[in-house]
């Protein structure tokens, strides 16, 4: 029996509800970044709490490797050889240093299978809740899997596009701080 879109919908807003007073989350995978050039591709880990974000991002055989802190004060990387930059904004750094042009504070939502707060053009919703399809700030999301962590359906597996840049995720695992006072 096909849930009808209301009701979709209803799940959705019932796991973002659950999903939004998580105080910090982490997730470990895959990360491969392109655009009609070039790109990069690597074991990827992203964790987060109310004002603070790392991620480590080591490429095949070593090569390209970052850490990633960004809070409000701003946002800093370092290679594997050591050099240091700053910026005001994750966004500006991440295109500065290591060419990527992603959204970065939108991939924050998107990786746990919610829209950014703000208007979006289109978002499917399965029968299950999760988002299929989504379309925001330019950028198209695919979402191809999801699996169940602490009591909630998180994507294991997302594309999202833009023009020629594209973002592929393969999530291994998540972790969600206060999991258990959400998911009860």
């Amino acid at each position: 029996m096909k849930v009808e879109e209301a009701e979709r919908a209803r799940l959705y807003q019932a796991k973002a509800d659950q999903l939004l007073p998580v105080n910090g989350w982490g997730l470990q995978g895959r990360l491969a970044v392109s655009d009609k050039d070039d790109g990069g591709s690597g074991n990827f880990r992203w964790s987060t709490d109310a004002s603070d974000s790392h991620m480590d991002f080591h490429g095949a055989l070593g090569r390209g490797a970052w850490t990633l802190e960004a809070n409000q004060k701003g946002a800093e990387i370092t290679l594997a050889d050591g050099a240091v930059h700053r910026a005001e904004s994750v966004e500006q750094l991440v295109q500065r240093v290591v060419g990527w042009k992603i959204p970065v504070e939108s991939l924050a939502w998107w990786v746990r299978g919610l829209a950014e707060p703000g208007p979006f053009k289109q978002r499917d919703i399965d029968d299950a809740g999760n988002i299929s399809n989504l379309v925001q700030n330019g950028w198209a999301i695919v979402y191809d899997r999801y699996r169940v962590f602490d009591g909630l359906s998180l994507p294991t597996r997302m594309t999202a596009r833009k023009a020629e840049w594209k973002v592929k995720l393969a999530v291994k695992s998540w972790t969600l701080d206060d999991a258990d006072d959400v998911a009860n």
